[in-house]
Parts: C-alpha cells; sequence; structure tokens
C-alpha cells in the first residue's frame, strides 16, 4: 500500500490539526465573554467547576488535540503502522464516547477521523 504523504490532505495528522484549529476558534468564539473575564480576574481565577472552568478546559484541548496532529502526522510519515494503529484507536475512542455524552458536538470528527485511520492501518501489517 502506497505511503500516506504527511504533508497532503490525505494525512489524518493534518485533519487532526485542522480540527485542533477549528475548536481553538469556536472555543474563542463561544467563550470570549467568559475567557476576557478570566484574563482579567487574573492567575488562580478559575476554579474546578462553572464557566470559567468549561471555557478552561475547552481551549486546553486545543493544543493537546494539535499536537496529537502533529505527532500522527510523523507516525505517517515514519511508516510507524502501531502508532498510527493507536492514534486511531485512541480517536475513534474518544469521539464515539463523546458524540454519544454531546451529540450536537465536533466529536464526530474525531470518531471519523479515527475510523479512517483504522482502517488504513488494519490492512497493513506493524
Amino acid at each position: 500500500m502506497k505511503q500516506i504523504s504527511a504533508g497532503s490532505m490525505r494525512s489524518a495528522g493534518r485533519w487532526v490539526q485542522i480540527t485542533a484549529l477549528a475548536h481553538g476558534t469556536i472555543g474563542a468564539v463561544l467563550y470570549r465573554d467568559v475567557l476576557a473575564e478570566t484574563v482579567r480576574a487574573g492567575v488562580g481565577s478559575v476554579p474546578e467547576r462553572g464557566d470559567r472552568a468549561a471555557a478552561f478546559w475547552f481551549m486546553a484541548a486545543t493544543p493537546a488535540l494539535w499536537l496529537g496532529g502533529r505527532l500522527l502526522r510523523s507516525a505517517e510519515e515514519n511508516g510507524d503502522v502501531p502508532a498510527q494503529r493507536a492514534a486511531g484507536t485512541v480517536l475513534t475512542g474518544i469521539g464515539a464516547v463523546g458524540a454519544a455524552a454531546m451529540p450536537t458536538s465536533g466529536f464526530w470528527a474525531l470518531a471519523g477521523i479515527g475510523g479512517v485511520v483504522l482502517r488504513r492501518t488494519l490492512r497493513r501489517t506493524g
């Protein structure tokens, strides 16, 4: 099977990174007032629960998701099938659980990307 270039738009890692950027953009728009309030309040102003906590964790997921996409791209570039398979499994699992809990969310994108990765890697050995 042809190795997928991580620079191409067929790269699942690239799609995870695009999803991360969309996630951050959506969070910045949806939580703009809460984020501005949090910044004004300063260090230590995020409680364990509530709007500030929700905004913080929504935004904190963005760089983690982007990093996961970058690492998946590296695995694609280097033909690391076990790493790709692990990423596909995790993305599918998180996406499925998240979509079940929040059907009107972006979790469906993760489940879809993860499914594509699993389909690609299950055809290969490694």
